[in-house]
Formats: structure tokens, sequence, C-alpha cells
């Protein structure tokens, strides 16, 4: 059986990988509703991308999961 610390480790670890794979940042943020109203949001974002001729590979990206 899977401790919790284990399956904790295990996610924190993924979702590390699928960060650094592409390129993202993870933001926990709120909607900007007045106190006691907000939920909480999460924002990955992507920078552009470009290769060494200076062309752009990847578009920047912001999008809340």
């Amino acid at each position: 059986m899977k401790t919790a610390v284990e399956r904790e480790r295990a996610f924190r670890d993924d979702l590390a990988a699928l960060l650094k794979k592409h390129n993202a940042e993870l933001a926990v943020t709120d909607d900007g509703r007045s106190y006691g109203m907000h939920r909480g949001i999460a924002e990955v974002t992507m920078m552009s991308e470009w290769d060494e001729d200076h062309n752009q590979t990847a578009e920047y990206v912001e999008f809340r999961i």
C-alpha cells in the first residue's frame, strides 16, 4: 500500500516533470472577487519559444485550470 506521503511525492514529481516538459509555470491565485467571495484558481503560463534562426516555434499561452 502506498502511504499518503508517497502518493503526494509521486504527484509532485509528476507535476514538476510535466511543467518542465512544457517549459511552463503554475501560479495559484484567486479570481479577484471581494474578500470572502473569491475562489482559488490555477494559471498556467508558457512563454513563446524561438529557434536559433529567431523563428517563433511556439506561441505564448496563458490559461486557467
